[in-house]
């Protein structure tokens, strides 16, 4: 099973930093995840949440500010706003798991990621469906998996309506007729946030070929060990 580390490795330092990505680096996890958003002027810096204000304290958003200005910007404890080219140093060798945020990301990324030269380590996953088809347009050698969290047949139905490669879906709503269905159609799927061991225990016997999420990586070394 493979195990992929959430917003860096959120349970280890503060998420989508650089400090963030490079414990996810130094852990067991086969493959980081972060999250990226657009700047006003076009340039993608990591951030799930559209404002600032949780992770930061400044109450802007990501949208209404240019990169230069989110450069200046520090946590209480420190951490800057990473750019998407300084996270992808930062990860070293590890496969990548890119999302994309409800801005208009795809064309950047896609132009970034062309630059990319391990562009092979990447995969990039969305909630937002016709901006992930776009961005599977312009990088059609790049996976893209489609986020669902509500209902695993929907990110089913999507995948397939879209030619998407697999499905990425809160692990609440896997059952075992949707992880059925979905290898049938030959889709990868991953589930999110799988913190608690005992439940990636349960969630291994019941989907042997789904990968997990996880903000606690370290946590979950036994998922890599032959059963």
């Amino acid at each position: 099973m493979r195990v992929i580390s959430h917003r860096g490795a959120a349970g280890l330092a503060p998420e989508n930093t650089i400090e963030a990505i490079k414990q996810g680096a130094r852990s067991n996890a086969d493959a980081i995840e972060f999250d990226v958003r657009v700047s006003s002027d076009g340039k993608l810096v990591l951030s799930h949440d559209a404002n600032l204000k949780r992770t930061h304290g400044v109450n802007r958003k990501v949208r209404d500010m240019r990169a230069a200005e989110i450069r200046k910007i520090q946590s209480p404890e420190g951490h800057r706003v990473p750019t998407l080219a300084q996270a992808l140093e930062a990860a070293g060798t590890k496969q990548l798991i890119i999302e994309g945020k409800r801005e208009t990301w795809a064309e950047p990324l896609a132009v970034l990621l062309k630059k990319f030269p391990a562009k092979k380590r990447v995969t990039v996953i969305s909630f937002d469906h016709q901006a992930l088809h776009a961005f599977s347009q312009l990088c059609p050698e790049i996976p893209v998996y489609v986020l669902e969290h509500k209902n695993a047949f929907d990110a089913i139905n999507a995948a397939r309506v879209y030619n998407f490669n697999g499905i990425d879906v809160n692990f609440w709503t896997l059952n075992p007729l949707a992880y059925w269905l979905a290898r049938r159609h030959k889709l990868e799927v991953v589930v999110y946030t799988v913190n608690k061991p005992w439940q990636a225990r349960l969630l291994r016997k019941l989907y042997p070929s789904i990968s997990i999420t996880t903000d606690h990586p370290h946590q979950m070394k036994f998922l890599q060990k032959r059963v």
